[in-house]
Order: C-alpha cells, then sequence, then structure tokens
C-alpha cells in the first residue's frame, strides 16, 4: 500500500479538533477526509471548520466510504465498542481513544473483531510518546538510578468546563478519573517499568463538583514486582498544584514536572551521588509519533505506539483498582 491513508473521524471531538487531525494531515502518508458525528449540524460545522470533504451521520454510510482506509474514535466511551467493531468488519483501521471500552470483555471484543478482519488497532494513550516519558524510560533502563524500590505520579488537574460535562454526571460513559487519567497512569507505568503490577489498593472521593457517585478524587497504590510501590494520585480537582512523576531508587531519582499533559512542556531531572542535573528535552507533539507508528503498522513495517492488547491491559487495571475502591479490599492482579 503506498497510497496516502485515508482517515476519518468518528466524533466530532474537541481532541480530534484540537490536535489529531493536525497530526493526521501533518503526516506525509495521511489526510483526514471526513468526520461522523450523530448531530448533523455540528458534523457539517466541524466538517466546515476543519476543510474535511464529507460529513456524515449514519455510521454505515460513513463506513461504507470507498476511499476510506482508517478512523479515528474520540466519541464517549460507551460507544467505542459498537463503532470499533463495525469498523473493523467494514476494513477500517483503527485508532480508539483511551479507555479502549468500559469492560475488559467489551475491549475484547474489540480486539476479536480487528484480528478477523486483519485490519490495524491501536489505543491512543499518548503519554508514552512524550519525549519527556521517553527520556524517563531511558533512564530507567539504564540502570543508573539503581534498584527502583518507588514512584509516585500525580495527575492532577483542573478539569476545563468544555470536558468537565459527561465526565463528572453521566455513568454511563464510565466517567470518572479512574477511566481518564488512572488508565494513562497504568499505560505509562508499564512502559516504564515494561512489567505489570500485582495488586492494587485505593480509595476514592465524590466532590461537590460530581454528581452520581462519580469519583473525581481518586488515590491509589500499585504493587509491582521486586518489592516496587507506586502511589498514584488522580484528581480533577486541582486547580494550582500541576502535574509530576518520581521515580525513586537506590542510587538515583528522576522527577518529571508539568509532563503530564497532552501539550509537550515540563521538565526532567536527575538527583544521584553526583548532584542534580536536568535533561534536555526536545519537546515534540506525542500524536506526530502516534501516527507515525500507526501508519508504519499499516504498512507492515511496525506496531503501534500502544497496541489493541496494551489498551485492553491498562484498562483492565483501571477496573481493578475501582474494584478495590468500592470493595475497600486489596485486589490481586
Amino acid at each position: 500500500m503506498t497510497k496516502k491513508l485515508r482517515w476519518g473521524l468518528i466524533g466530532a471531538s474537541n481532541i480530534a479538533r484540537e490536535w489529531m487531525t493536525a497530526s493526521i494531515n501533518g503526516n506525509p502518508d495521511c489526510e483526514v477526509v471526513s468526520v461522523y458525528s450523530r448531530d448533523a449540524e455540528r458534523g457539517a460545522a466541524y466538517a466546515k471548520e476543519l476543510n474535511l470533504a464529507r460529513s456524515f451521520i449514519d455510521l454505515a454510510a460513513f463506513l461504507a466510504d470507498p476511499e476510506l482506509d482508517a478512523v479515528y474514535i474520540s466519541t464517549t466511551n460507551e460507544k467505542h465498542e459498537q463503532e470499533a467493531v463495525a469498523a473493523a468488519k467494514a476494513g477500517k483501521h483503527i485508532l480508539c481513544e483511551k479507555p479502549l471500552a468500559l469492560t475488559a470483555e467489551s475491549a475484547r471484543r474489540i480486539l476479536e473483531a480487528a484480528k478477523e478482519a486483519g485490519v490495524v488497532l491501536g489505543t491512543n494513550h499518548h503519554l508514552r510518546n512524550m519525549e519527556s516519558h521517553r527520556a524517563i524510560r531511558d533512564v530507567i533502563q539504564s540502570g543508573q538510578l539503581g534498584k527502583i524500590t518507588s514512584a509516585r505520579i500525580g495527575f492532577t488537574v483542573d478539569l476545563p468546563e468544555k470536558l468537565a460535562r459527561w465526565r463528572l454526571n453521566d455513568p454511563t460513559t464510565g466517567a470518572g478519573v479512574i477511566l481518564d487519567l488512572t488508565v494513562h497512569d497504568m499505560d505509562l507505568l508499564r512502559y516504564y517499568f515494561g512489567a505489570d503490577p500485582i495488586a492494587v489498593t485505593g480509595m476514592g472521593i465524590t466532590s461537590g463538583n460530581a454528581q452520581h457517585g462519580i469519583k473525581d478524587n481518586v488515590m491509589t497504590i500499585w504493587q509491582f514486582p521486586d518489592d516496587l510501590l507506586v502511589v498514584c494520585q488522580d484528581s480533577f480537582m486541582v486547580p494550582f498544584g500541576g502535574t509530576a512523576v518520581e521515580i525513586h531508587g537506590t542510587k538515583g531519582s528522576i522527577s518529571g514536572d508539568g509532563i503530564l499533559w497532552q501539550k509537550p512542556q515540563g521538565r526532567v531531572d536527575v538527583s544521584d551521588a553526583q548532584g542534580s542535573h536536568e535533561i534536555r528535552v526536545r519537546h515534540l507533539v506525542p500524536y506526530d509519533r502516534t501516527i507515525t507508528d500507526f501508519v508504519a503498522a499499516v504498512r507492515g513495517t511496525g506496531v503501534p505506539s500502544v497496541t489493541g492488547e496494551d489498551g485492553l491491559r491498562a484498562l483492565e487495571l483501571a477496573l481493578a483498582a475501582t474494584v478495590a475502591i468500592e470493595t475497600g479490599k486489596t485486589v490481586r492482579l
């Protein structure tokens, strides 16, 4: 396949408008040509704004477009399975937003449909494609920090009003921080350490901003192999605190400040017996690498940055955290 990969957007979303369309169109092998939205007026306005050739309100018609090769799914979480399975059956390659689905069983059905159709499936966990996190992983893997003994992730943000609607008030969509932020933590930690956690415990609260028992402030503790403990704080209730990563080992520590975002920014510092110094990072838009790796997978020369299997595993871990919080017990994995 040497022609351009022609993409359609499933969902007229903010992330597609602000990030993904630019990253797709910025790849010389790609072009966004259409959008599907259940709201005809929104879809038409969206297509005009992004200079897309076509907009659809019928999913089957959208997927039947013979010029369409791949789809990017960024609808609310409960719609992912239906849309991804339909795309696979239509022979379209799939890049799906995290979480891959609401349940592990649903995610497995997406994987099975993609495998049966022979299409590429990727999950849009962007953090492992940020240069800051790649630098942190390189230091961990080099052994410079010695044996890793503990870590902390502070994914603490103030949810913008344009993103807060269903994330704080609609439990049918998988609302709350666990499937929005904790699931990102899990993919990132698996990327850092090359291992899965073996146990989780945690607590979570529903603030005055959230409804229906939706947890918008959660803390979890994860045990990884080789006596590694990780604390994750995920919150929509921190307007001024920023985000942070800390990794501590027997020979040194590495920290990242302001690096749990979509925008490429922040700094990374290492502290050890020689003192403290910054690791200079050339910040790049993480979604550009996501698309480059996805195209390589379609061409048969690589794999997605985050596979469907990776997306399933991050989802399973996030759901285990939910069980731990709801039961007040440690969940063995």
